[in-house]
């Protein structure tokens, strides 16, 4: 029996229909296939090709500013390049190792032995000068300028060289800040590196997408510091140091009805290392005028009171002996003995004050707390709780031994005395602008709390302006301006134990004018080679730093009638 004829074999028409459906099959998949891909996987595909023509590089941002209190730069950027070579796109080594050799300053043998011992891309230099920059750049689209690229980089710079450079700190050429302000605010400052996108082209040079724009947030930084002022400051303590060769030297300028400091000098002068807000030490007689304010606040003793001076030499307790040497009077005021610096008075003063108020009264001054200035490496000092005082720890604390302290906290505490009563923040940054206009305020006067009542510190201008009329402090008096003080020469422990007499801290603190202080000034030169006191090396420093000050700011003379016999004695 024949097979039976397939009818479809011997189609064509039917043939040719399926082999035309065959045939749009895999054009209808490729179709639907791209309708997917441009659909559902357009971000993802679109992102994947970016990547492979764009890279995303990191360049350094412009670092914001550090300024002072009226807009003086202290610390800036400025841009930069580094010249760079990517040696898979050089075309002719020869030509371009000497033509970098003949613009740069580097030996042809040097870019030759970087070329042999680094990687496919080195930097070359460094901070290229701009006139080098501009014949680089001039050639870089040219064969000669094949494979080079100029990388923009950061220099921080300083307008006013080394001044105020222990507050400021420093910051490197990755836009970090490494110590100082510039480390503590480095988040304000710099944000993050900016990351922009770009494309290597056929010659190897670096094309920048400039239709992605980037939101700037970098904040400028300004200081309640006056460069001015600081540079009063750092000049009279080079001028100190250069005379009295200490270990090192501090002045501090505080605006006693706010706050605000408006210098703060150190010697050594090292980046970040500011002794201000680090330096903690026993203050000596300064720390007489804490004391016997307190006393007189709490009632403990009144200014119409005399101190007996057993024959200055007092017996605090078996065998600790005090003695007074630089008077012959059986009995002293409180005045005189703040004038003479007494430690006979202003240790009784602080046995009839006690252990627990005079403990409460330097706690409240602040004496054992960080300030919160926000520096880094901040001291507190230390001060011992009272109930381990002993009755010479107590005597002793009264002229200021057994207790450390920071610059900063003693001329808050003298700013109080100025300003009526009121321990108040002190601060160092007035406020950080932003790009985007916003402004962080961060130096509005803040009272911490009252720590004297306002008729205490009318009685201490009066002690303390003695002090520098009839007293020790004689050397600070500024002709038409009344000036309140002390001065202080206290011995340091030496390395075997015990006081050494020649091993000392001489300071003088301060305020005036007297009627409406403007500035608490203290000075510091912390174990001079050449012997001196605090009236004698500190008080004159004070003088010259309140003068320039007070012509600077323009202050009026409070006392003219002393003007008027300072010129009357000169004629």
């Amino acid at each position: 029996m024949l097979p039976k004829k397939n009818p479809f074999a011997f189609n064509a028409k039917a043939r040719m229909k399926l082999c035309g459906f065959l045939c749009l099959i895999p054009p209808l998949a490729i179709g639907i296939r791209l309708f997917y891909m441009q659909t559902f996987l357009y971000d993802e595909l679109s992102n994947k090709a970016d990547r492979a023509i764009y890279n995303f590089l990191k360049e350094d941002r412009l670092r914001g500013q550090i300024l002072d209190v009226n807009g003086n730069y202290l610390a800036e950027s400025v841009r930069t390049h580094s010249c760079g070579i990517n040696k898979r796109y050089v075309k002719d080594k020869e030509a371009t190792i000497s033509f970098l050799a003949e613009n740069l300053p580097m030996p042809k043998r040097e870019i030759e032995k970087l070329w042999k011992e680094k990687g496919n891309f080195f930097f070359v230099a460094k901070k290229i000068k701009p006139d080098v920059y501009m014949k680089i750049r001039s050639v870089l689209r040219k064969p000669l300028g094949q494979g080079l690229d100029l990388t923009p980089e950061y220099e921080r710079i300083h307008p006013y060289g080394t001044s105020a450079l222990d507050i400021l700190g420093e910051a490197n050429s990755k836009n970090k800040g490494l110590s100082g302000l510039e480390l503590m605010y480095n988040d304000e400052l710099s944000q993050d590196i900016s990351k922009r996108r770009a494309k290597r082209a056929r010659r190897g040079e670096v094309i920048y997408d400039r239709s992605l724009k980037e939101e700037k947030s970098v904040g400028n930084i300004y200081l309640t510091i006056d460069a001015l002022a600081q540079h009063y400051a750092e000049t009279a303590l080079d001028k100190a140091v250069q005379d009295y060769e200490p270990e090192r030297g501090i002045i501090v300028v505080q605006e006693p009805s706010t706050g605000r400091i408006l210098a703060a000098a150190s010697s050594p002068r090292e980046d970040g290392q500011a002794l201000a807000f680090q330096f903690a030490y026993e203050p000596g007689s300064t720390f007489k005028t804490i004391s016997i304010a307190s006393a007189l606040d709490s009632g403990a003793v009144s200014t119409e009171d005399m101190i007996d001076m057993d024959g200055r030499k007092w017996e605090v307790a078996p065998r600790v002996v005090l003695q007074d040497k630089q008077h012959k009077e059986e009995e002293l005021s409180i005045a005189d003995i703040m004038a003479l610096s007494s430690n006979i008075g202003a240790g009784k003063i602080a046995l009839e004050l006690g252990s627990k108020n005079l403990f409460y009264y330097m706690k409240a001054f602040g004496f054992g707390t960080k300030t919160d200035i926000n520096f880094n490496g901040e001291s507190k000092g230390s001060v011992a709780p009272y109930s381990k005082w002993t009755k010479v720890d107590l005597a002793s604390k009264g002229y200021g031994y057994g207790v450390l302290l920071t610059p900063i906290q003693l001329v808050s505490a003298y700013s109080a005395i100025a300003n009526g009563g009121y321990l108040m923040q002190p601060h160092l940054v007035d406020r950080i602008e932003y790009a985007n206009g916003k402004v962080d305020k961060k130096a509005k006067p803040q009272k911490i709390r009252r720590v004297l009542k306002e008729s205490t510190t009318e009685q201490m201008k009066e002690i303390l302006e003695y002090v520098v009329v009839e007293g020790s402090g004689k050397r600070a008096q500024i002709p038409g301006y009344g000036v309140a003080g002390k001065t202080g020469t206290a011995e340091k422990v030496s390395k075997e134990g015990g006081y050494a007499k020649r091993l000392h801290v001489v300071s003088f603190c301060g305020f005036t004018p007297i009627k409406d202080p403007r500035f608490t000034i203290l000075i510091i030169l912390d174990n001079p080679k050449k012997y001196t006191f605090g009236g004698t090396a500190a008080a004159p420093i004070f003088k010259q730093v309140a003068e320039g000050l007070l012509t600077m700011y323009g202050v009026a003379p409070d006392q003219p009638e002393k003007l008027v016999q300072a010129d009357a004695k000169k004629k």
